[in-house]
């Protein structure tokens, strides 16, 4: 969702400080001061395999230089080769005056490595897919399906193929996570960054590192924007152009779905636009997960899609095309946007800012940005820890009495408790909302049960149990086709959740699909081995 870049370019420094070694000569040395300085550009510019073919240029011709070594090192980690970086590094240290910078890279890969050496590793055409395998594999096959759909539209949206294949990497805890992002824990669940775009590589946290997981296969195409981006223009687009294309374009991958502000960002903005509120683009620099605020975080977002659908409006694609078609070309990003758009920058910013205000954005009272915790839980958040989630003390009392009252089977005694705590909330808490519609459900209140879960699931879409509820409610009524659509929609969110496997299997079967059932029973055996 973010890219923080660290500075690499140190090496540079270094590089003129280069004392004379008796294995270069004084040509030799400046042949390989020039390489490894257009090389480092390359690296920033995220031109890997130009950087690459230097690498092992300069390694024919200057195998023993501590900076190729370096260099080759920092390449090495740009491709995944964690171990070739690692060797690399280790030789650049036998050098004094690139010895301290050799050690801090090594230790910064070397503790990357220790979670990656355990990775296996999943192939397509286009992608490198790894993940940890007693915990992650069931991402697998959902992932690569998701991100191949990705490669094609994305691609012919911002007219950009790679044709190398792309690294994708599954991080199973929250201290490897931070560690290759370069963010604190701080600032990921403040910010609620879950995913990173840097070097090189596509960087996912695990949906079984939050209770009921999170959007991730549209962060999977949210995060694969900002690598196709980066490539296309030579690592040039500031981070409001990168977040607003990536945030507009996160659900290409799915086929007939219109990119669509969620409902939470739409009441963020529409608070904005009455305070006069609002996050500029530049201190959304360097990153939006720099933000202090989670909802600071959220309404930059809001604000960017706004950019992006403002532009495309105006033009469509090929209107975003020309933009960073312009940038890659040498123009700022400035430049770029006012020539295809055809006023200067600030005509734009001003004329985006007067049609994002004209906008009838809807403010829902109550309604929250979701937090982001990075710690593995249980599979199946239970009635207990989804209490504990309800922020609002007379709330959760209430909703403590319909629990104990639905386990005895009073489900019409517990609806009355479940009403009082979502009157009392405050806040809409979708936790309330799915307690209510399940003991709407268990007391066959069928369209009470719906219309409760289709607010829940338009108000927050990101909650994979509205989507096991609703799944539930589709199969009692016989509905199966519709529990099968919602209930895989909840794999898109969080497939660890046993109880979606097992379901889907229930249904494959009433259906006599006895291949999808076997998929979904096997599935349901590595979560429960």
């Amino acid at each position: 969702m973010k890219r923080i870049f660290i500075t690499l370019l140190f090496i540079l420094t270094i590089l003129t400080s280069f004392k004379f070694k008796a294995f270069a000569q004084e040509e030799k040395f400046f042949d390989v001061v020039g390489e490894i300085t257009y090389g480092e550009e390359c690296l920033q510019a995220w031109q890997i395999e130009e950087a690459s073919a230097i690498a092992n240029r300069l390694l024919l011709t200057a195998p023993k230089n501590p900076y190729v070594s370096f260099f080759a090192g920092e390449v090495r980690f740009y491709e995944g080769n964690y171990e070739e970086s690692l060797s690399f590094f280790k030789e650049a240290q036998k050098d004094s005056d690139v010895a301290k910078d050799a050690r801090e890279f090594y230790s910064f890969v070397d503790k990357i490595y220790k979670t990656t050496s355990k990775f296996k590793e999943a192939k397509t055409e286009h992608f490198l897919f790894r993940y940890l395998e007693d915990k992650d594999a069931i991402l697998t096959d959902y992932a690569l399906d998701a991100l191949e759909r990705t490669y094609n539209a994305i691609g012919t949206d911002l007219n950009y193929f790679p044709k190398k294949p792309i690294l994708v990497e599954v991080f199973p805890d929250a201290e490897s996570f931070c560690t290759i992002s370069t963010l604190t824990k701080e600032e990921v669940e403040t910010s609620g960054t879950v995913a990173i775009c840097l070097f090189n590589r596509v960087i996912i946290t695990s949906p079984r590192l939050q209770p009921r997981g999170y959007q991730w296969l549209d962060t999977l195409a949210h995060e694969y924007v900002h690598y196709v981006i980066m490539k296309k223009t030579y690592n040039r687009v500031p981070i409001w152009m990168h977040e607003g294309i990536a945030k507009y374009e996160e659900k290409r991958w799915l086929e007939n779905t219109a990119p669509k502000l969620p409902v939470s960002l739409e009441s963020l903005l529409a608070e904005a636009i009455e305070k006069n509120y609002f996050i500029t683009f530049e201190q959304m620099h360097p990153s939006l997960a720099k933000l202090k605020k989670r909802e600071d975080t959220a309404l930059a977002f809001a604000e960017v899609f706004t950019v992006a659908d403002y532009i495309f409006k105006h033009g469509g694609h090929p209107l975003l095309v020309s933009i960073l078609d312009g940038i890659k070309d040498g123009k700022s990003s400035e430049d770029a946007l006012s020539s295809a758009m055809r006023v200067s920058f600030d005509e734009f910013e001003k004329n985006w800012m007067q049609d994002l205000k004209q906008k009838k954005f809807r403010k829902i009272h109550g309604i929250q940005v979701l937090p982001t915790r990075l710690r593995e839980s249980s599979t199946i958040v239970d009635d207990v820890e989804s209490v504990a989630e309800i922020e609002t003390k007379d709330a959760r009392k209430f909703a403590i009495l319909g629990d104990l009252l639905r386990r005895e089977g009073l489900h019409s005694a517990a609806i009355v408790e479940y009403e009082k705590a979502f009157s009392k909330a405050g806040n809409i808490f979708p936790q309330i909302q799915n307690k209510l519609a399940m003991a709407y459900i268990m007391d066959t209140q069928y369209s009470k049960a719906e219309e409760v879960l289709k607010l829940a699931l338009e108000y927050y879409p990101e909650y994979a149990t509205t989507y096991i509820s609703l799944g539930e409610l589709y199969q009692r009524k016989g509905e199966y086709d519709n529990a099968i659509n919602i209930l895989s929609q909840a794999n898109y969110i969080n497939p660890f959740n046993p109880i979606i496997h097992k379901n889907l299997a229930q249904l494959y079967n009433k259906l006599d699909k006895k291949e999808d059932a076997a998929v979904e029973l096997k599935r349901l055996v590595m979560l429960t081995k």
